[in-house]
């Protein structure tokens, strides 16, 4: 990815905050990943509105609670924690 300079105006406050956590040489790698972090919340809260209504206790009545959510997620883990297990010498 390219670097590109631009200007940014800042209220001094944020930016007198920004260099007692990040320093002040670092600006511009925490401002990129402030960004990011950002960025990645929004598309996550997205997909989120997207996919909201798509799942239905009709759909799938067997997890329709929260005991039935949590043995269909125990089904899902156990070969996993099998797997942990093994390598831990605990079964």
């Amino acid at each position: 990815m390219d670097d590109i300079r631009i200007n940014v105006v800042l209220p001094a406050e944020i930016l007198s905050k920004i260099d007692a956590v990040a320093g002040h040489r670092q600006r511009s790698r925490f401002l990129a990943e402030a960004a990011q972090e950002k960025l990645s919340r929004i598309r996550f809260e997205r997909a989120a509105e997207r996919a909201f209504g798509c799942w239905t206790d009709a759909d799938h009545p067997e997890l329709a609670g929260a005991a039935d959510m949590g043995a269909y997620l125990g089904r899902l883990r156990a070969p996993a924690d099998q797997r942990v297990r093994g390598r831990l010498g605990d079964g």
